[in-house]
C-alpha cells in the first residue's frame, strides 16, 4: 500500500510541474507572453537548455527512487545533480563566489552564464538548488518503506522554484 502511495504521490508531483508548463503554454496562446526574454549567446543558450533538461531528468530519477521506497538514493541524486554542491549550481552563485566544479571549463562556463543571468533569475536558480539540498537531507532520513510525505513536501519546493523561474523568463 505504501509503495502505491509513494508512486502516486511522486507521479502527481511531476505531473503537476508539467501541468504548470502546459498551463503556461495554453495561457500564452490566449494572451501575450509577458515573461522576460533572455538573449544569451547561442553556445550559452544551448548550455542552459542542456542544464534544464538535466535537471528534469534528475527529478525523474528522484521520483523513481522515491517510488522504489529508497529515500537515501533520491537524496543522493538530488545532492549530486541538483543541490548547491552540484556543478549545475555554479552559475547561480553570486558573482565572485567560488564555483565548485570538477573542471575549469565548467567554472568558466558557469562564470559566463552568471554574467548573462539577471540577478532575479540567479536568485531563483539558487533557491532551486538550495531547495534540492534541503530535499536531499530530508530524503536521506526516510527509512526503507517509510513515509515519503516529508520528502515529497521538500521536493515540491524544488519544482515550485523551477516553475517560478519558467513563469518569469524565456529564452529568445
Amino acid at each position: 500500500m505504501k509503495a502505491t502511495t509513494i508512486i502516486a504521490s511522486a507521479g502527481i508531483l511531476v505531473l503537476g510541474a508539467v501541468g504548470v508548463a502546459a498551463q503556461q503554454q495554453d495561457h500564452m496562446s490566449m494572451a501575450p507572453d509577458t515573461r522576460r526574454p533572455l538573449d544569451f549567446p547561442d553556445h550559452m543558450r544551448r548550455h542552459l537548455l542542456m542544464n534544464m533538461r538535466s535537471h528534469f531528468e534528475a527529478l525523474g530519477d528522484i521520483v523513481s527512487a522515491l517510488g522504489a521506497g529508497d529515500g537515501p538514493k533520491a537524496g543522493q541524486i538530488a545532492k549530486e545533480r541538483l543541490g548547491l554542491e552540484s556543478p549545475a549550481a555554479a552559475a547561480c552563485q553570486k558573482p565572485g563566489a567560488k564555483a565548485d566544479s570538477e573542471s575549469s571549463h565548467m567554472s568558466h562556463m558557469a562564470a559566463m552564464m552568471g554574467e548573462f543571468m539577471p540577478e532575479q533569475m540567479r536568485a531563483m536558480g539558487f533557491a532551486m538548488h538550495e531547495a534540492a539540498s534541503d530535499f536531499a537531507v530530508e530524503a536521506a532520513k526516510m527509512p526503507p518503506g517509510g513515509d515519503p510525505k516529508p520528502a515529497l513536501i521538500a521536493l515540491a519546493k524544488v519544482t515550485q522554484n523551477c516553475a517560478a523561474c519558467h513563469a518569469a523568463y524565456r529564452l529568445k
